[in-house]
């Protein structure tokens, strides 16, 4: 049994969402001299592009055959700071960058909570919770770096 369009659109827009993400965090990363900015966004980057990948294989999955298909979080550990990080300062660019980020992680988090509330099927709610924790751990990470930065 395939899934309904509503729920297919809705994973669309999902993946688009985890892209526009992605090429978000490229070009932070791209910007900033900063060795914990490159850091932070590379990761960030890494991930939302796990969840493209995996959104993208789910939307084919229930397409074909309405089947959910395993999510098992993220593999992509968040590398602990180098000692050059303690020597260079965000630019105001880069903070603002990290505020832009927040409100993105926020959306999607939201987003994330309001495909789950529409899930009846426990295999894709525990795909979409785990989602909904990765990008929650995200915006813990951007508001730790935010708020060692604006004091």
């Amino acid at each position: 049994m395939s899934q309904s369009k509503e729920m297919l659109d809705a994973i669309m827009r999902a993946i688009e969402l985890e892209k526009e993400t992605f090429d978000y965090y490229v070009k932070a990363g791209h910007r900033t001299f900063n060795p914990a900015g490159k850091r932070i966004f590379n990761w960030l980057a890494k991930t939302e592009e796990g969840h493209y990948l995996k959104l993208t294989e789910l939307y084919n999955s229930l397409h074909e055959g309405g089947r959910w298909v395993f999510y098992g979080g993220s593999t992509f550990e968040l590398e602990p700071a180098g000692a050059d990080e303690q020597r260079v300062t965000f630019d105001t660019d880069d903070i603002e960058a990290l505020r832009i980020a927040r409100e993105i992680e926020k959306r999607g988090i939201a987003y994330y909570e309001e495909l789950t509330a529409a899930i009846a099927d426990a295999d894709g709610r525990a795909m979409l919770e785990a989602l909904r924790n990765e990008e929650s751990e995200h915006l813990r990470v951007i508001e730790g770096m935010l708020k060692g930065l604006e004091g």
